[in-house]
């Protein structure tokens, strides 16, 4: 009789399966768009995106791991640029070290607030991110013209020259892979991230273990809003005028980034690379379109498929699990 241990299968992983598709999507780029598509300003343009992604999927991780979720992240990166490019009017002479922690703090305070109204009231996250996405933008609409025009050079610089390495790395995106190293080494190794996976897992298990669940919620959710002032910098400083719809749309394409990379729909379970690796598959999709001659219309109907089936994938494996654990 064999008494030795039944040896596991091994199976392949989420950020495994799309490092190995975005490996061979970019094969396949090389071949169809006869290397143009590895153009140095077309790989800037896909950094860049990716970077915005990636950094604004951060937070959105930490929140999906909690089983909860904020769709104001458009509205809010809004705000953050309008009040940055107000910041950044007032004097050329200011830097641009000084009006992004200003974004920062505005970024928390407005994600905060969902956080707070969700733990006072128990109001779904869902509904409340719907209805202050509205109160956000409405604001904008009353409180100014449309937009803040002839921004300042201080403003601009960082899209158009803040470029190291020859010009080849911009500086956001130096940014993000610190950001990325950071955040790895945050969700591997710190007490507060087990909170978020114990509240995603079992919410009333975590408090009865001592998580203070409100208090973790209204934290996590200042970080993600935080971290969008940096997803604002690079949106709203890529040219001389800042709309109050900026980020209209963004909250959908981080949400799919942060799906798409293996962080499970209904909370428990996710992490920060596969979200790095969800960014980088979607921000190669629209100029990988363009490379390809085909309308760029099509890149919300891609990302819609995307989505739909890493949550298929998401269902199956929280199907497969062993009876007692969530499903």
């Amino acid at each position: 009789m064999n008494n030795s241990p039944a040896k596991k299968k091994p199976t392949l992983t989420t950020e495994g399966f799309l490092g190995i598709l975005v490996i061979v999507i970019m094969i396949a780029l090389y071949f169809a768009t006869h290397g143009s598509f590895f153009s140095a300003q077309n790989l800037i343009n896909v950094a860049r995106v990716w970077s915005y992604l990636f950094i604004a999927g951060i937070g959105m991780t930490m929140i999906i791991i909690t089983g909860n979720i904020d769709i104001s992240y458009g509205a809010v990166i809004s705000v953050i640029s309008i009040v940055m490019a107000a910041i950044s009017k007032i004097d050329d002479a200011i830097p641009w070290y000084v009006f992004i922690p200003a974004g920062m703090v505005t970024g928390a305070i407005l994600c905060g607030f969902n956080a707070w109204m969700m733990a006072k009231f128990r109001i779904p996250s869902m509904v409340i991110t719907l209805a202050t996405t509205q109160i956000y933008y409405g604001a904008l609409l009353l409180f100014l013209e449309g937009s803040i025009y002839n921004l300042r050079s201080n403003w601009t610089w960082i899209y158009n020259k803040a470029n190291y390495f020859n010009g080849y790395v911009p500086l956001l995106v130096i940014i993000a892979l610190v950001l990325l190293i950071i955040a790895v080494l945050f969700f591997r190794y710190s007490r507060f991230l087990k909170k978020l996976y114990a509240i995603g897992n079992n919410r009333q298990g975590a408090i009865y273990a001592g998580v203070n669940v409100n208090r973790t919620l209204i934290i996590t959710y200042m970080i993600g809003g935080a971290l969008l002032a940096l997803s604002a910098t690079l949106l709203a400083t890529s040219g001389k005028r800042v709309t109050c719809t900026v980020g209209t749309g963004v909250e959908m394409k981080v949400i799919a980034a942060t799906v798409v990379g293996g962080t499970s729909a209904i909370g428990g379970s996710g992490n920060v690379y596969g979200t790095a690796l969800g960014a980088l598959l979607l921000a190669i999709i629209s100029p990988a379109l363009t490379q390809l001659g085909i309308d760029t219309n099509w890149t919300d109907f891609f990302t819609g498929v995307i989505i739909v089936s890493a949550i298929i994938v998401s269902a199956l494996k929280n199907l497969e699990k062993p009876a007692g654990k969530k499903a």
